[in-house]
């Protein structure tokens, strides 16, 4: 059976988040699951790179469009590295692959009929409210009063009136209320579907599939002086991808084939575009749609929404960089239930950390390893006959497949305790002792090593670097489709180098130590305590206030200083000029998810030399759990402006 799975493609108007992350996750944690279950599976993810917004922001960078889009789409790719993401296609909109598929979409549209006899496509005006943000109208009833304001981006819509083309949504409604009630296209959640089908049944309004006022986009052929509506272009990505443009064998493979799976993992803020628009686009231009639609939750901290304004973030580079990768994956996957809203913190993540992988996992492949070394020469024992014995991979993977992550890995885990019961009830460094028990000890020590074997191949999905130590510990290789059978491991083998697998989190190594240099222009003041620690300053007048330079600043590249645990080297844009800035913020944020943030600056600092490297300014920030935790900006501000 084939499979064709997506992430949604990110917006390049900002580095990545937690909430991209997870998708991305999931959806390489399902493919690595059904591959090893020998399926044909294709991973698409990538980014959507054109729209209003990209216009802004590029100019407000004082670079092209292209430019910032390029720089963004490196961004992502590396994180997804740093993940052990390994996708079959990472698809960019400015491509011109794309371009050509969306071209030939659009020529099909414009020659379809919609199910009411009329034009799929036709022109119209419209007036209305147009957030630019989420570059879409708004009806009035979605709006929060006073000011019109977008509830998503909580800033005041734009009247706006143009001559746009517009898609007969309105005309598929039965086919769309149909296909959904139906199975043919599924929408998980349950609550998801619902959802859905409560939009059909309010009557579906036909929308604009083109922008005048937008000029970087795929122009319309039919007048080349309107663009592509940006949602239109980006969803088209899933067809281009395989190249539909030039009728590539793929698209026909993992497309229109209709053979298996089209599935989308998406968030629940684009059910709209997802689950109706491009459904609908798809059955006009005579293509299959989806087969399926999978709705995530969101993430919440310390139960509060997560915002840059508020500071409120999760920085998966700063996750990663504390706890690496198989960490991170695991607990986004465990924590939360896959399609639900979960809240993370950073105590939950140390519980789960320390009580799932260091405790049961890491503690089993040490004591099962080590024994083995001690009793059996550092060699696979011979084991008792596999016949009988079982073991639940098919369940553990069907839970997979079925986006239960959380599930999945509780399964797994369960396991993981029997396993390290079985050690406590038999004993085996009293069995070592009785040379009449040989035979029961070999045996006991063959199933214990085929249980971490086994347990390997099924956290591989979400742990793949942890999987891979273990089969290396082991002295075998895997995991793969033939892996799933017990009794893999051959007697005699040697083991490969023992090691520990997940090292406890201790209080004590969550703040790291200062730097040695003293770090007087970095992220707070030197000498200064976190919130909650530190008694107040004296107060001062206002004039004394006055004699700080307190500007906006945006960072334009970031690296770390060799030789430093903490301190950055930043080249930030002032407005009028570009400023060299050192700052100690290395153990919270990553330097390439530092690049485009904008930050407050005391830009009236005498300059200074930290590590041999001159500073001139200083970098605001707080001090939570003695990480930094950067100034934000609840309005788009230029550099320069001052802060008063």
């Amino acid at each position: 059976m084939r499979y064709f799975l997506s992430t949604p493609i990110y917006y390049v108007n900002d580095v990545p988040h937690v909430g991209h992350a997870y998708t991305t996750i999931a959806a390489d944690a399902l493919t690595r699951a059904r591959r090893l279950r020998g399926q044909d599976v294709f991973f698409l993810t990538g980014t959507d790179e054109h729209g209003q917004n990209i216009e802004r922001i590029a100019r407000d960078k004082g670079i092209s469009e292209q430019e910032h889009c390029d720089r963004i789409a490196e961004v992502f790719k590396q994180l997804w590295e740093r993940l052990d993401i390994r996708y079959d296609r990472f698809i960019r909109t400015t491509e011109d692959l794309h371009r050509r598929g969306v071209l030939r979409l659009w020529s099909r549209l414009v020659q379809a009929r919609a199910p009411d006899g009329t034009d799929a496509v036709y022109r119209g005006k419209y007036a209305g409210w147009y957030c630019p943000r989420c570059e879409a109208f708004k009806d009035e009833d979605e709006l929060r009063q006073p000011g019109n304001v977008c509830p998503d981006h909580e800033r005041p819509c734009e009247w706006t009136e143009e001559e746009n083309f517009f898609f007969r949504l309105s005309s598929y409604a039965g086919w769309l209320r149909d296909a959904i009630t139906s199975g043919r296209l599924r929408i998980d959640p349950e609550v998801r579907r619902n959802e859905v089908l409560s939009l059909v049944e309010q009557g579906l309004k036909d929308f604009s599939v083109s922008r005048a006022r937008v000029k970087w986009g795929i122009p319309v052929p039919e007048q080349p002086d309107h663009v592509l509506y940006v949602w239109v272009d980006a969803l088209s990505n899933y067809v281009t991808a395989l190249g539909y443009a030039d009728g590539d064998p793929l698209f026909g493979r993992y497309w229109q084939g209709g053979e298996g799976e089209r599935l989308h993992l998406i968030g629940k803020d684009i059910i709209r575009f997802h689950c109706l628009y491009w459904p609908a686009i798809l059955h006009a231009a005579g293509l299959l749609p989806p087969s399926r639609e999978f709705v995530q939750g969101h993430i919440t901290k310390n139960g509060r929404r997560l915002s840059k304004t508020t500071g409120n973030v999760i920085d998966p580079h700063a996750l990663l960089e504390r706890h690496g990768p198989d960490a991170v994956r695991y607990f986004l996957l465990r924590e939360g239930v896959y399609g639900q809203d979960w809240d993370y913190t950073d105590a939950a993540f140390v519980t789960r950390f320390n009580a799932d992988l260091a405790n049961d996992l890491g503690n089993l492949v040490s004591r099962a390893l080590t024994m083995v070394a001690k009793y059996c020469d550092a060699k696979v024992p011979r084991g008792a006959p596999a016949a009988g014995r079982s073991w639940p991979l098919e369940a553990v993977l069907a839970r997979y497949e079925d986006l239960d992550f959380s599930g999945a890995l509780a399964d797994v885990m369960a396991r993981v305790s029997v396993a390290n019961q079985s050690i406590v009830n038999f004993e085996p460094w009293v069995a070592a002792k009785d040379p009449a028990r040989r035979q029961e000890l070999d045996a006991f020590l063959y199933e214990l090593l085929e249980e971490v074997r086994l347990v390997a191949v099924l956290v591989s999905p979400v742990m793949p670097r942890a999987a891979g130590r273990i089969f290396a510990m082991l002295g075998t290789e895997g995991p793969g489709p033939a892996d799933l059978a017990w009794g893999r491991l051959q007697p005699g083998r040697p083991l490969g180098q023992i090691e520990p697998l997940f090292p406890r989190i201790e209080k004590k190594d969550r703040i790291e130590k200062k730097e040695e240099t003293p770090v007087t222009d970095a992220s707070m003041p030197a000498g200064a305590q976190p919130a909650g620690d530190a008694p107040v300053e004296p107060r001062i007048d206002i004039a004394e206030f006055a004699k700080l330079d307190l500007r906006v600043a945006q960072i334009q590249s970031a690296e770390k200083i060799p030789g430093s645990k903490k301190l950055i080297r930043l080249q930030v844009d002032l407005g009028t000029e570009t400023r060299q800035v050192v700052a100690g913020i290395a153990d919270a944020y990553a330097p390439e998810a530092l690049v485009g943030k904008k930050v407050a600056l005391v830009a009236n600092l005498k300059p200074a030399k930290l590590m041999g490297v001159e500073s001139n300014g200083m970098v605001l920030a707080a001090s939570v759990d003695g990480k930094a935790v950067l100034t934000a900006f609840d309005a788009d501000v230029a550099p320069g402006t001052k802060i008063k």
